[in-house]
């Protein structure tokens, strides 16, 4: 599953040819401690219909993907593991499961990360939780770096003691930029593409009730709609044909 040395999650579904892990919040929390504490370096990525779309396209970005742990980012996985007759706990968004892993990391005294966004933006939610959790060791640095600047981000990392690593660039760009780097990274590394404007503010949390519904896709459009137009109203009935044919195909999770 990752490159490390971290124990093997139990249970797995395939969805669209990208294996999706099943945790819960609190085991990928642990499994993510578990990370950082172990050797090599791994990768966990969280998979929503637009990677799978991706990975379908392209086997280098599908390879990049299941090599590591994989988690439910998307509530169109969820269901379509249960349509696959597999069985996935529920959706594990990384804007919800980041507080978790860094509350967590706080507690064990492990340094974290940020590496992404614009410039100022990683910061200013480093700022939103450092206040709302003042033991975290977190240190942040904007995502747009020249190819010359990279050591110099590389070695900022390695000074901080670094053992989880949030890269926030968007897919599949986040997945390329760990590959290429891979053997000077800290043990853990979190892809989570726009995580930082959430955090930050930038960015407008849906509301409630649309999180639930497994509406927030819409949100997403409706606020950034220049974006990400193509990316849910071709890619998700692109999605949906693929599990149905799947389905079809009598291919079960």
């Amino acid at each position: 599953m990752s490159q490390g040395n971290t124990a093997p999650v139990a249970e797995s579904v395939d969805i669209a040819g990208v294996r999706v892990d099943s945790f819960t919040e609190a085991s990928l929390v642990d499994h993510v401690l578990e990370m950082a504490t172990s050797d090599g370096v791994d990768v966990a990525i969280g998979v929503n219909a637009h990677v799978c779309n991706l990975a379908r396209k392209d086997p280098h970005f599908r390879r990049l993907v299941t090599d590591g742990s994989t988690y439910a980012d998307g509530q169109s996985v969820v269901w379509a593991a249960r349509l696959l007759g597999g069985h996935l706990p529920g959706r594990l968004a990384t804007t919800d499961i980041a507080e978790p892993v860094l509350r967590a990391a706080a507690d064990a005294g492990i340094p974290v990360y940020f590496f992404g966004a614009a410039e100022g933006v990683a910061e200013r939610a480093a700022t939103i939780l450092r206040e709302k959790i003042p033991e975290l060791r977190l240190r942040t640095h904007h995502g747009y770096v020249a190819a010359e600047g990279i050591d110099g981000v590389l070695d900022d990392m390695r000074s901080h003691g670094t053992g989880i690593l949030f890269v926030g660039m968007g897919d599949p760009a986040q997945q390329l930029w760990i590959d290429a780097h891979r053997d000077r990274l800290p043990p853990a590394v979190l892809t989570c593409g726009g995580l930082f404007d959430w955090l930050s503010g930038s960015n407008k949390r849906a509301p409630a009730w649309m999180i639930r519904g497994g509406l927030e896709w819409l949100w997403r459009l409706i606020i950034e709609p220049r974006r990400l137009a193509k990316r849910y109203l071709l890619g998700n009935p692109s999605f949906m044909a693929a599990v149905a044919t799947q389905r079809l195909r009598g291919s079960k999770a």
